[in-house]
């Protein structure tokens, strides 16, 4: 699996482009506070918190 990329910003929901926003979101995926979200981490923070899921999924749907 090649490296993730950045979404263009269309395709972000409109609240995630807030200021600060994804610096909240990045900070509560990063469990160990090492400054990286690893697979685990990130799939822990899907199962946690389902706004967050809705988020991410609704960045994956077309036409969003």
């Amino acid at each position: 699996m090649g490296p993730l990329q950045a979404l263009p910003e269309e395709c972000l929901p409109s609240d995630i482009t807030e200021p600060g926003k994804l610096d909240e979101i990045f900070d509560e995926m990063d469990a160990n506070g090492d400054g990286k979200v690893t697979l685990d981490e990130f799939k822990a923070a899907m199962q946690k918190d389902s706004s967050l899921q809705d988020v991410v999924l609704s960045s994956l749907r077309p036409g969003q």
